[in-house]
């Protein structure tokens, strides 16, 4: 009988697979078994003879899960169907909700296929159920057999309520879900009308779908079997029964044999139930024990995760920058961090226990006790800028921050502090303000280097013109002392020009052997007084190669000079330069016993804005003069085997040329523009002097009035000037005189400007740096005047 649990909404259904002996009952529970899922199918009990045939029954509890809100479970019970076991059976059946009647499909079985279906009719009726209105569906299992009957003869004889059937291979599971889903839905069909559940459901053959679907999704294949093999043992809890019959009683005594084998046989039920629920709620107590203990482990990952972060917080606040002190409501100081050891130079044991009063000045002890009744009150008090004493009674600026330390209960237990030194930060400030002074000094160098090298250009061109002229031999001696003068001042400025103002290289065909041998020879001298020999070791094969000599020479000059200075205190003196030829670029390795560059200060080496003094610009000078030729400069330095510059220039094939002769200039007509009167007089008499015929502007616009009216051979012009540009006036000459594009010389004293800078690698244009001398302003117009002009 249906068994409902309302609390759990569980419907707990029988079936009773019924037939002759042998006709393959236990089979079709054995294969059942095999195709359902673990967590669908209990264990399969039997109650057994000794030679395992069934003498009671065999249970497979089977969960069909839940269904519209209601946990389905079965319990599938099969009986013997041998005629002795009469009892048996009638006991089995009592309580079915569904019946499979298994019929042997062998010809010679029909008469007990027939007597075991008279035998199901009358056991039914000792049980008060009725064989025309249970759910019933035959099965006609062996059609496997050679002599198996005819299934229209066998539904004649036996299927007289016209109920489902099915054809069946029971040990191979042919036919075996078929007819376990048709019984399945015949029973929970009848129970859910009978009892009336169907009420509650909108489409409850949509219901019975479902059922059907869910277990052909949930049920596993058998795999395919040979002819005459079975579906292979499964493991069955099995009860031996020792063959006590009736006739073993005892004579006389009072009791009812059927009645005890009756209870016998109900005991025996109730005890396969009762053991396949001990062994569910053994699985499910292992299924808990498995997750309390994946909760244990997670307990124990978040108490290990938990002692990281306390280790991390104790950590974090032993080790941060500011002191953090805790505190009673007395003032007793309870907590002590490295940094406040640090800050007022109190171990741990000497001022845990101690008042807070010790730290703080006399004179401020009253705003100890204001900020201890504002923290009791549960206020936060931020940046309280003060002062504190250090051990030895030495105050400082401090700021401190006061908040409440709270208990479960949220009561204020203890107060903190959060104690920062403000003299660190005020030694910072006063440095800033000292730095942001020097920055801006240091805004105002380029201009005032512009200015400078206005002035300078006309005094070092007047002295190049007065040393060149014809002079008695007292004045001769005034000019040379003038030029020398002047020589110094240009030498002086020099680093500064060549960093402020890099200029453009010059390219010509140079051996760089050549160059690295004139400037070893060149610091020989001041190499003797350190005490070293320059160690050259030059590539013989290295190739001629498109260069500025006069800034190649510079850099070279000093990278020497460089590891000079450094070998000055080493007691082991080396210094070795050498050159090769690497793919496509040129190599100059200078390499010396100097002490290790720390790596930090690597970078620094090449930054001007680092150095301090004008022989720390060395470097710099010549990373520029290497970046101005299209290469770099770099630096290796190893404890124990120096230091090694390496400096890579790409090669440039030289292509042959023929030189200008310096008479090109005479006779040829050249326009100057610059703002500065002084200057452009200088510029008028120099080129007048070299026989070229001279006009001059102050002005951009007028000296496009004048190239207006009249052609000349070459144009320099200053960039910065009032009105028309010096930018603009190329502007104009693209548009209005391509041809003289690259017949121009720019002077500019402040190509260090980022507008000025772009625009002269933007457009290639030569160009002076401000201040420059005779021989430089006569080579920039030679080689200027020799290069082709393009439209």
């Amino acid at each position: 009988m249906v068994q409902f649990n309302t609390r759990g909404n569980e419907i707990l259904l029988k079936l009773v697979y019924y037939g002759p002996g042998l006709s393959g009952k236990t089979t079709n529970l054995q294969s059942l078994h095999a195709m359902c899922s673990d967590a669908q199918r209990g264990e399969m009990f039997s109650v057994n003879t000794q030679e395992d045939r069934t003498l009671f029954f065999d249970l497979l509890p089977i969960n069909l899960g839940y269904i519209y809100g209601n946990a389905i479970h079965l319990q599938i019970y099969t009986v013997p169907g041998q005629v002795q076991y009469d009892a048996s059976r009638r006991v089995v059946l009592g309580g079915a909700d569904g019946v499979v009647f298994v019929a042997d499909s062998c010809e010679s079985k029909m008469q007990d296929n027939v007597d075991s279906l008279s035998n199901l009719y009358h056991n039914l009726n000792a049980n008060r159920l009725n064989i025309k209105q249970i759910p019933f569906v035959i099965q006609y299992n062996k059609r496997d057999l050679p002599d198996a009957m005819a299934v229209g003869v066998m539904n004649r004889r036996l299927n007289f309520r016209s109920v489902p059937y099915f054809e069946s291979v029971a040990n191979r599971g042919t036919g075996v879900l078929d007819t376990f889903l048709s019984i399945t839905r015949e029973t929970v069909g009848h129970t859910f009308k009978k009892y009336h559940l169907d009420k509650k459901i909108k489409d409850f053959d949509e219901m019975l779908n479902l059922i059907d679907a869910n277990v052909r999704t949930s049920m596993r294949e058998l795999p395919l079997l040979e002819p005459g093999s079975s579906v292979p043992a499964i493991e069955t809890t099995v009860l031996r029964h020792s063959n006590v019959s009736v006739a073993d009683l005892l004579p006389g005594k009072v009791a009812d044999a059927h009645e005890l084998l009756e209870d016998a046989l109900k005991s025996n039920m109730e005890t396969a139930r009762l053991y396949s629920e001990l062994k569910q709620m053994k699985e499910a107590v292992e299924k808990k024990n498995e997750e309390m203990s994946a909760l244990y482990a997670q307990l124990d990952r978040a108490n290990q995760d938990n002692l990281k972060t306390r280790r991390y917080l104790e950590g974090l606040v032993q080790n941060i920058g500011e002191a953090v002190i805790s505190y009673s409501p007395d003032g007793k100081i309870l907590t002590w961090n490295m940094a406040a050891e640090r800050i007022f130079g109190y171990s741990r044991p000497e001022i845990v226990g101690r008042s807070m009063a010790q730290l703080t000045p006399d004179h401020l002890l009253g705003e100890l006790e204001r900020v201890a009744q504002q923290v009791a009150r549960g206020q936060v008090i931020r940046g309280v800028v003060t002062s504190r004493l250090r051990k030895g009674g030495v105050a400082f600026p401090a700021s401190i921050t006061y908040a409440p330390v709270r208990g479960a209960d949220d009561r204020v237990l203890a107060y903190s502090a959060l104690v920062r030194d403000m003299s660190e930060q005020k030694d910072l400030q006063e440095r800033l303000t000292h730095s942001q002074k020097h920055e801006a000094l240091g805004r105002l160098v380029p201009s005032l280097f512009h200015e400078a090298a206005n002035r300078l250009t006309p005094v070092f061109l007047e002295a190049n013109l007065l040393a060149e002229a014809s002079l008695d031999p007292k004045q001769a001696g005034q000019v040379d002392r003038l030029v020398k003068a002047v020589d110094s001042i240009q030498l002086l400025l020099q680093p500064l020009q060549t960093i402020l103002n890099p200029p453009t290289p010059v390219r010509m065909p140079v051996q760089l052997n050549d160059l690295v041998a004139e400037v070893a020879a060149m610091v020989a001298p001041k190499a003797q007084q350190v005490g070293v020999t320059v160690e050259l070791s030059l590539d013989p094969s290295l190739p001629v190669s498109e260069l500025d000599p006069e800034l190649m020479r510079q850099a070279l000059t000093h990278l020497l000079l460089n590891s000079l200075q450094s070998l000055t205190l080493r007691p082991v003196k080396q210094l070795r330069v050498s050159t090769r030829l690497s793919g496509d670029s040129l190599h100059v390795v200078v390499q010396d016993s100097g002490p290790l560059i720390p790596e930090a200060r690597q970078a620094e080496l090449f930054n001007a804005a680092a150095s301090v003094t004008t022989e720390a610009l060395g470097l710099p000078i010549a990373e520029s003069i290497c970046r101005q030729h299209g290469g770099r400069l770099s630096v290796q330095s190893q404890e124990g085997s120096g230091n090694a510059f390496l400096l890579e220039i790409p090669h440039v094939v030289a292509a042959p040329r023929t030189a200008s002769p310096r008479e090109a200039l005479q006779g040829k007509r050249v326009l100057v523009v610059d703002d500065e009167t002084f200057l452009l007089e200088c510029l008028v008499d120099a080129l007048g002097a070299w026989g070229i015929d001279v006009a001059s502007s102050t002005r951009g616009d007028e000296a496009i009035e004048q190239l207006q009216k009249g052609a000349f051979d070459l144009i320099v012009s200053d960039i910065r000037m009032p009105g028309l540009s010096g930018v603009e006036l190329y502007d104009w000459l693209k548009a209005e005189r391509p041809g003289m594009l690259r017949r121009i010389l720019y002077t500019t004293g402040d190509s260090f400007d980022a507008k000025t800078r772009d625009f002269l690698e933007t457009n290639q244009v030569p160009y002076l740096g401000k201040p420059f001398d005779l021989k430089q302003l006569k080579q920039s117009l030679e080689l200027l005047l020799g290069s082709p002009a393009e439209a």
